[in-house]
């Protein structure tokens, strides 16, 4: 799914950044520029970043995809607003 439309990125590409090494959303923001454009989807990109993580430190970051669920009203408002 497409987090960042400004910049084009999508969940895989935030994941994969996290699994090339990428501990913080702003390394992924050097490696992507996720969120450097209008910023309406820094929550829902750090929300990505922070699941990606956990995986990460699980072993199962092979599997894609964030988490609808765990977004907020206001997360959630942004995506569908973005899309």
């Amino acid at each position: 799914m497409y987090i960042c439309l400004c910049k084009a990125v999508t969940d895989h590409d935030i994941e994969a950044s996290v699994l090339a090494g990428a501990q913080s959303l702003s390394q992924v923001q050097e490696q992507l520029e996720v969120s450097t454009g209008c910023g309406r989807c820094e929550s829902a990109a750090q929300l990505i970043v922070d699941q990606a993580l956990a995986k990460s430190a699980n072993g199962q970051l092979s599997a894609s995809g964030f988490q609808v669920s765990e977004l907020n009203a206001a997360d959630l408002a942004a995506l569908v607003y973005a899309a």
